[in-house]
């Protein structure tokens, strides 16, 4: 009796102890709860609706106290089974938990109306948490990573990550992680969209092969299953957009659509075009014969009808010799716009580090330091080549110019439709002579290359332009490939410049050798006259003569101001661009170091088990903590031999990093058979939320528009072949 009634005793005091948690968390705001403590307020909200419901652990503990991934499963008519004739037989949707906390009420009918429909596929809700963490980092331990290794390998899955809380416009993320969406998974995301009157913007826009240069912004989230091969598509969507029911009306418009699919093509260099409020796309195959349309015209161009209009059949033959000649031309101005974007990384990453800290600006001197480099060659090439006709400098601008077509062509299809476009520009400012009318179309051929780069700053992050920046060889060759039509249009313009100088130089040698000529008949009386119009004619060559250097300052001053003007002001309007952007995913927490531990505490002990160690490393954080980071370093390759915990190296020698979700609860213990023969070194860190700490106790954080985290360190020196309690 005494042992029954001391079992009941205890079951009751856990009962109590639950009781009050549990009231604890609904008498709080759920849109403060944080890891367990909001999973479970999202599952017990769920099961309290009927919805059958299943936790998915993201850690292995001792201590079940973690947060957790939800899942919904609706079996299609035939159960859980793959279907053969249906490549793609289990529709993924994955929700924050922090965002569901507000949309129980379109969930429940959703789920509901799943139910019912007799789909020939799987649905498979999952309710991720800690993938809306602050801090930067952790990203093995989201739940959206631990979901998508559970699926890896499995190619009969599609993903459609919402995310329900974006702050501006509802747009779709389709590529991410060096990875694009196939089409017909983006497709279907956007016309159920637009057959709800929404038309949402597309991320990456026109230059979707950026993603897979890595260049654009990537989405963790997205990267977790388009790495791993599983297609997927990211919805960010504002609630303040949509009308009563038209968020369900949306995701069950996919279903529907999905389910009459059957065209599952992988084509990943799409190209989404916007008119008139709807979205259509240029496929790969279209983009390939528009391709072959293009080399064919060209060739037949460049091998008869550029010079077929010439006078004379052996004039023609002339000037193609002489153009062949020169071909030299664009694989040096190739080589030397290499060799000048180097040598202007050194004052480029001198001036970010210490004056300009704007990426678009520093990569705008970068240019500009190049062109003036590449003008300076180009001036001198005019100077001992004088007998190039401007005849050549169109073979060469038409050639280098095809030549990128295919270069970038083939580092990515979808990229014809740029350097197609700078290619068609050139050929029709080839049968222009006027060097006014030069400029302009060189300006006209400036407009691609700045809605690239305005399509980057406004789709990527600052960071991920430094590359561009700081640049290895290979990349600024590829840069300098892009850049040598703009080059030769540039002689172009010099040499017609320079010319022109010269023929008027002629024209004034004729006219005085032909007044020579007819003053020679006319009597002596007229001699003084003579001498004095040839001292005019020979003041008037001087003038030219010293006119004629200054075309080249004036011509070298008047391209770099050009550059400096349209770079200037590509610059302020990026710049702003950057300064509104707020995205989801960007992480918005900055970090500093506590002088001294406030709340952090560890200790350790060790056991014998059959003459091993057993060790475990007992953490209380005393405050709920954001993160807690736990490294174990030793003097071997492998500090500790065994553990069921998730560990990786953590890229130092001889130390590895336990793996934990955020919001860790305040006390767990990590259990790990050591490598007891050596000195070992237990490194905890905790991130705390800088609400807990008294005022001044962080210095210099007045002003910062960021949310503030504390990182507080505690350390364990443990020796060797050590037992009892620390």
């Amino acid at each position: 009796m005494k042992f029954r009634r001391l079992i009941i005793s205890i079951f009751s005091f856990l009962f109590l102890i639950s009781s009050f948690h549990a009231q604890a968390a609904d008498g709080m705001d759920p849109h403060s709860l944080k890891g367990r403590f909001l999973s479970d307020y999202v599952y017990n909200e769920l099961t309290s609706r009927g919805i059958s419901a299943r936790q998915m652990a993201l850690c292995r503990t001792q201590e079940d106290n973690f947060p957790y991934n939800i899942s919904i499963r609706i079996k299609s008519t035939e159960g859980f089974e793959i279907h053969k004739e249906r490549q793609y037989s289990t529709v993924v949707f994955i929700f924050n938990q922090e965002d569901i906390i507000d949309q129980f009420s379109f969930l429940e009918p959703f789920i509901l109306w799943g139910q019912e429909q007799n789909f020939d596929f799987n649905i498979n809700i999952i309710l991720t948490a800690c993938d809306k963490s602050q801090i930067a980092g952790n990203d093995k331990m989201t739940g959206t990573e631990i979901y998508a290794e559970i699926i890896q390998g499995t190619e009969s899955y599609c993903v459609l990550y919402s995310n329900l809380d974006a702050k501006k416009i509802t747009t779709l993320t389709p590529g991410s992680g060096k990875q694009v969406c196939p089409l017909w998974l983006v497709d279907i995301t956007n016309s159920s969209f637009e057959k709800n009157g929404i038309n949402p913007q597309i991320k990456g826009s026109f230059y979707l092969s950026l993603y897979k240069l890595d260049i654009l912004r990537s989405s963790r989230i997205l990267s977790s299953f388009l790495t791993r091969d599983i297609p997927a598509v990211e919805m960010n969507i504002k609630k303040d957009q949509l009308k009563e029911n038209q968020l369900i009306n949306i995701y069950q418009d996919f279903l529907k659509a999905f389910s009459e699919r059957t065209n599952f093509q992988n084509d990943t260099h799409y190209i989404p075009v916007d008119l008139f409020g709807n979205h259509f796309w240029i496929t790969e195959n279209i983009t390939i014969t528009m391709l072959l349309i293009l080399i064919t015209l060209s060739l037949v161009f460049i091998c008869d009808l550029g010079f077929i209009f010439r006078k004379g059949h052996s004039m023609r033959t002339l000037r193609t010799k002489r153009a062949i000649k020169t071909l030299y031309l664009v694989p040096i101005t190739i080589i030397i716009l290499t060799v000048c974007l180097q040598l202007a990384q050194f004052p480029a990453k001198l001036l970010y580090n210490n004056i300009l800290r704007n990426p678009i600006a520093v990569l705008g001197i970068k240019v500009i330091l190049s062109f003036t480099l590449i003008s300076l060659f180009f001036l001198l090439e005019l100077k001992f080549h004088k007998n190039v006709g401007s005849y050549t400098y169109e073979y060469l601008l038409r050639l280098s110019s095809l030549l990128n077509v295919f270069i970038f062509s083939a580092i990515d299809i979808s990229l014809f439709y740029l350097f197609a476009v700078i290619y068609i520009i050139i050929t029709i400012s080839l049968h222009i002579k006027n060097s006014i009318a030069l400029y302009i179309f060189f300006l006209l051929s400036l407009i691609p290359y700045f809605q690239l780069i305005f399509a980057i700053s406004t789709h990527s992050t600052m960071t991920q332009i430094l590359p561009l920046i700081f640049a290895n060889p290979l990349y600024n060759l590829i840069l300098s490939c892009a850049i040598t039509p703009l080059s030769i249009i540039l002689l172009r313009i010099y040499s017609r410049l320079i010319h022109k100088n010269k023929d008027a130089s002629k024209k004034t040698n004729k006219h005085s050798v032909s007044e020579n000529n007819t003053n020679e008949n006319l009597p002596s009386a007229q001699d003084n006259q003579n001498s004095s119009n040839e001292n005019n004619i020979a003041e008037l060559q001087k003038k030219l003569k010293k006119r004629f250097p200054r075309y080249y300052a004036l011509i070298l001053v008047l391209t770099v101001g050009i550059f400096i003007g349209l770079i200037f002001g590509a610059t302020k309007l990026i710049q702003k661009t950057f300064k509104n952007k707020v995205e989801f995913g960007t992480f918005a927490g900055r970090v500093i170091d506590a002088p001294q531990s406030q709340f952090l505490s560890a200790s350790y002990s060790d056991s014998n088990y059959y003459g091993g160690t057993i060790r475990q490393i007992k953490i209380n954080t005393n405050k709920p903590a954001t993160r807690v980071e736990v490294f174990v370093s030793g003097e071997s390759e492998n500090p500790i031999y065994y553990t069921t915990y998730n560990f990786t190296p953590s890229g130092k020698k001889n130390q590895i990093q336990f793996d934990f979700p955020d919001y860790p609860p305040e006390k767990f213990t990590v259990t790990y058979t050591p490598d007891n023969s050596a000195i070992s070194i237990v490194d905890i860190y905790a991130y705390y939320d800088s609400d807990y700490y008294p005022e001044g106790f962080i210095e210099n954080n007045t002003g910062s528009r960021r949310k503030i985290f504390v990182k507080e360190k505690s350390s364990l020196l443990i020796s060797a072949s050590s037992t009892g309690l620390k």
